[in-house]
């Protein structure tokens, strides 16, 4: 059975604030556990087969390979994996109900002030214990084929996450400049082949910058972040705790398509063109409608 869509709580006028001031907003206790139940068994699933998840720590010893790319590597720990995919709603029944029918559409609607939110993506990511590679900085917005401000991104813990297990690391105020940058490989800072933007700054997870922040996190929590806030992650340098999380990706009104060269394009994007709005589609589907009054 699936769970309701009522948060268990609201979020507050403060936490709007938060929101739209830093670009990112920590909510605790808001999802309800039972949502953090029906994703366990489907997210191991999801990561031990390889058709639908990208070892990144393969990838990032690929680049090394045959780019001669620097890795990202916390040289405290090794032997872990860290384990991506995309689009797990479009296929599987449960990833499908927590991006379409859980709280997370209201609660993105609410925080972006949105009259309507659709559906954009979702992704998981696993960080095992002892992964060493960190997540590259960046900006969500460089990979998505969208333009506007009610773009956002909701991260959802399934385990207990801080510092030493790869918590995000968010620059605060960042998505007020404006500015697009281009995408990387999320293991190294080189760019996607093709892509355009501004070269993202020259950060990591662990620098001591005052606008740089940082989120312990336990499963109920959500962490939401606007699509051009500037993020990166930590290694996983527990040798026995896991980093599993959940992302998924929502755009509101006035928010329209801008195809962006050489990133991820997704099979509706044929069949549109930069300057379209974003409408109700079987890909890109309407998921949430702010109530009347």
């Amino acid at each position: 059975m699936t769970p309701g869509r009522e948060p268990l709580r609201d979020v507050t006028d403060s936490e709007i604030r938060v929101f739209t001031d830093d670009g990112v907003v920590h909510l605790p206790g808001i999802l309800p556990g039972a949502w953090i139940d029906l994703l366990d068994g489907p997210v191991d699933e999801t990561i031990a087969d390889p058709s639908v998840t990208a070892d990144l720590t393969a990838l990032g010893e690929d680049l090394a390979a045959d780019l001669g790319s620097e890795p990202l590597i916390d040289p405290r720990t090794s032997g872990g994996h860290f384990l991506s995919g995309v689009d797990h709603w479009r296929h599987h029944e449960a990833f499908a109900a927590f991006a379409t029918a859980s709280p997370l559409a209201e609660i993105a609607g609410v925080l972006m002030g949105a009259g309507h939110v659709n559906l954009y993506e979702d992704s998981v990511l696993v960080k095992e214990p002892g992964t060493a590679e960190e997540t590259a900085f960046h900006q969500d917005l460089g990979y998505f084929h969208l333009t506007g401000d009610r773009i956002c991104t909701t991260w959802v813990p399934l385990d207990r996450v801080g510092v030493d297990t790869g918590a995000v690391a968010y620059l605060r105020g960042s998505h007020l400049t404006g500015t697009v940058y281009r995408p990387n490989w999320f293991v190294t800072t080189d760019p996607l082949p093709g892509t355009e933007g501004e070269p993202v700054p020259s950060i990591r997870p662990d620098d001591d910058h005052p606008d740089l922040i940082r989120f312990e996190v336990a499963p109920g929590d959500i962490v939401v972040h606007h699509a051009a806030t500037l993020h990166g992650a930590g290694a996983n340098l527990s040798p026995s705790r896991r980093r599993r999380a959940i992302s998924v990706r929502y755009c509101g009104d006035g928010v329209r398509y801008q195809i962006r060269p050489g990133a991820p394009t997704k099979p509706h994007h044929s069949e549109v063109s930069s300057g379209d709005m974003v409408v109700d589609h079987p890909d890109c589907p309407l998921v949430w409608t702010r109530p009347p009054g």
